[in-house]
């Protein structure tokens, strides 16, 4: 029969490996910091877009600049931490002007954002590479799958560069009628960096589809 001391030992050998367990879970990173939720923090963008319709005799473009920035933190109908998304753009004045307000909330295992009352999945925790999902799956709209690229790939533009970003692009690949080109770029303690959105269809005559891009021109905290 064990004695007590010999219990005891393995009752602390056991009470140890199940610490050692729930700290190594916890030093997991999530990448969550690649969609960080900060009250204040702001985010400026060029955007560039453009629509055709060939069949409508509709072809148009607009460029930009678009201020993002998250301005306050509430609960949710389900009880859930979420963050409101002011959305501006410059006038031919100088004045931001608010356009819209989206709004969004990080799990451990998601980030959701509600784009014009479409709810949208940008994020898969943890954040590795080739992990894939359906941005659409929270809404009505055509299935959309991507997958996590380039974890931990530094990226610059003419003006800016981050250590350590994770390309968001979709694992479709175009056929001859359709194209779908989707790609994110989300970079550590900022979020979104960069946008290219690109849908065509050439089931009737001629074009019919849009083009949007968004760089990240500027970023800081109020």
């Amino acid at each position: 029969m064990a004695s007590r001391n010999t219990i005891a030992l393995f009752a602390g050998l056991v009470l140890l490996a199940a610490c050692g367990k729930d700290e190594e879970a916890a030093s997991v990173d999530l990448g969550l910091d690649y969609f960080p939720a900060r009250v204040g923090a702001w985010v400026e963008y060029q955007v560039d877009s453009l629509w055709r319709d060939d069949p409508a005799g509709v072809l148009d473009s607009v460029s930009y600049r678009l201020r993002e920035q998250v301005v306050e933190q509430y609960q949710d109908p389900t009880g859930r931490t979420a963050y409101r998304l002011l959305r501006s753009v410059l006038n031919t004045e100088g004045e931001w002007v608010v356009r819209d307000v989206w709004s969004f909330t990080v799990s451990n295992t998601v980030s959701e954002m509600t784009e014009e009352n479409k709810r949208r999945l940008k994020l898969s925790f943890p954040v590795r590479e080739g992990r894939t999902w359906d941005i659409n799956a929270t809404n009505t709209d055509q299935e959309l799958l991507v997958a996590h690229r380039e974890v931990g790939s530094g990226w610059s533009t003419d003006s800016l560069s981050w250590g350590s970003t994770v390309l968001v692009r979709n694992t479709q690949l175009p056929n001859p009628v359709i194209t779908r080109n989707f790609e994110e770029r989300y970079a550590k303690g900022v979020g979104l960096v960069s946008k290219y959105w690109e849908e065509t269809n050439t089931q009737t005559t001629g074009v019919v589809g849009f083009r949007l891009d968004m760089v990240a021109l500027a970023y800081g905290q109020e």
